[in-house]
């Protein structure tokens, strides 16, 4: 017996709403390890010009 559209139409549904949620879960489990805060931080600075230190002791005025 092969399946009737419907039941495929509910088996995409519920298999996708439980894969996009299992890599949502992923995802944001990865995002937010204590573990990972020194390179999310480098990665915030490093479109920054010059150096971190040089650029967090300058005024906005100071900056390029």
């Amino acid at each position: 017996m092969s399946p009737s559209h419907d039941d495929l139409v509910f088996f995409a549904k519920t298999a996708g709403l439980i894969w996009m949620m299992g890599f949502f879960v992923i995802v944001v489990v990865l995002a937010y390890r204590p573990s990972r805060r020194a390179a999310h931080e480098r990665a915030a600075r490093s479109i920054l010009p010059g150096n971190a230190a040089t650029n967090a002791a300058r005024t906005p005025d100071d900056r390029p």
